[in-house]
């Protein structure tokens, strides 16, 4: 999965648009857009791939920036945004407490690594939120893999009820304990 993944982000970054709406029916983009009502500003989106949440984000006039590792999923982007950093979620090139918001739209297994947590936590400001859409469809999320790594990691989680067209999404919503450094 994990080489599908890479060429899918690298080598086939010209149709992952494509990709991504017939694997949904046409519903990807909309899906994204349902942790518009969560957001804080400003925001970062990790996997912002081909822009279109950051172009939803400049469109309402929310701050945001995104951040994405592979260069050719940002060369897409930039059509829609101008706030792009090409980088890793293990390193995210920002300063401490700099969001009130981190949002990932249906992350591949790097949301999981720690060091992803811990980079999530340190550029969040204590009272900022993480909101992910995990999945869509019938799921347990609470045995999701993820779910075990945030619980785990300190956060508190809650999944509100998130329902566009006809399609249950799940949205991960968390904020750190207090201890949580």
């Amino acid at each position: 999965m994990a080489w599908l993944l890479e060429r899918l982000y690298n080598e086939c970054a010209p149709i992952y648009d494509t990709v991504a709406m017939r694997i949904s029916h046409g519903h990807w983009f909309v899906w994204g857009q349902s942790v518009i009502p969560y957001v804080q500003v400003p925001v970062l989106e990790l996997g912002c791939g081909s822009g279109h949440l950051q172009a939803t984000f400049a469109f309402q006039g929310i701050p945001a920036y995104g951040l994405d590792r592979s260069a050719r999923m940002l060369r897409s982007a930039r059509r829609r945004s101008d706030r792009l950093l090409q980088a890793t979620s293990q390193a995210i090139p920002c300063q401490n407490a700099a969001f009130r918001s981190v949002v990932a739209v249906f992350p591949t297994p790097y949301i999981s690594d720690p060091t992803t947590l811990n980079e999530i936590s340190r550029v969040l400001r204590d009272d900022g939120t993480l909101i992910i859409v995990l999945s869509a469809g019938n799921h347990d999320v609470r045995s999701h893999p993820l779910w075990q790594s945030l619980t785990g990691a300190g956060w508190e989680l809650n999944t509100p009820d998130c329902i566009v067209g006809n399609t249950r999404l799940h949205l991960l919503i968390g904020t750190r304990h207090a201890t949580v450094v």
